[in-house]
């Protein structure tokens, strides 16, 4: 570890608590790993994330985080998904969390293909059961540089010292205050508006292999998801389709773009 890195290290350990916290810990991270842009969220139970820090130095890849991944993208975000299912803590490639299908997806394109970021490695830090703290590091396709092996593993050499520093920040803050739980479920949430709105009434399996979809998983996968066949999954599917009287993926994204905006509003605290 350089002497520059020890310095971030040491004004991160001095910022622990206040509102420098994660300014400085960008700024240590940054001098192991050279990201283009960061953002720390903290996302608590199904409610909508919450922003702690995120700076661009290069292209502004955050212009649509206020208007579009706020009011309803972060519910089929690969990151706030990993969090819903309780995933580990670690150092993580987007592809690491996404689904299988997840860059052709019609989802990937309408929000990952407009915001720029070219690529993207994500500190993923579970507080407890309920709470999770993701710091998402990324380059953009402006300057069209990756990350480069060496400095990935740079960054996990830190990863004991990141998590401890996370911890014990955590433990001086109050977050949970300006987060609350939303009530029901994405899945029984969404049969209940597509019901009011369209008048359309869909199976829990219906409207889970809606979700799963959207968020850019297969037939194999989703089907590894509800342990069910690839076959009974793409059954599922076409009665998805018939029932909303639609025939693709962009139309069924077209289609729930407005109802998932409803079911986040619903949710934000």
């Amino acid at each position: 570890m350089t002497f520059l890195c020890i310095d971030k290290l040491a004004q991160s350990i001095e910022s622990v608590g206040t509102d420098g916290f994660y300014p400085s810990l960008s700024g240590f991270l940054r001098s192991v790993l050279p990201f283009e842009n960061v953002i720390a969220l903290a996302f608590n139970g199904e409610s909508p994330p919450t922003a702690v820090f995120m700076r661009a130095f290069g292209e502004d890849v955050f212009t649509l985080f206020e208007s579009q991944y706020l009011p309803v993208s972060y519910l089929l975000d690969p990151v706030y998904q990993f969090h819903l299912q309780k995933g580990r803590q670690g150092i993580y490639w987007l592809s690491d969390m996404a689904p299988d299908n997840f860059r052709r997806s019609r989802y990937f394109k309408w929000y990952y293909g407009r915001i720029g970021i070219l690529d993207e490695i994500t500190f993923f830090q579970p507080i407890n059961e309920t709470t999770t703290i993701a710091i998402s590091m990324g380059t953009d396709t402006a300057s069209g540089k990756r990350f480069a092996a060496r400095d990935v593993q740079n960054l996990r050499k830190t990863e004991s010292a990141i998590r401890a520093l996370i911890e014990v920040d955590w433990g001086f803050r109050k977050h949970t205050d300006k987060m609350q739980k939303a009530s029901g479920s994405l899945v029984s949430n969404l049969r209940e508006i597509v019901a009011a709105r369209h008048q359309i009434k869909l199976s829990n399996r219906q409207a889970e292999v809606a979700i799963f979809v959207l968020q850019g998983h297969s037939s194999p996968s989703i089907a590894t998801k509800l342990s069910l066949s690839p076959h009974t999954v793409k059954v599922f599917r076409r009665q998805l389709y018939a029932r909303c009287k639609i025939s693709s993926q962009s139309e069924l994204f077209a289609m729930m773009l407005p109802l998932l905006k409803e079911i986040s509003a619903f949710s934000a605290p």
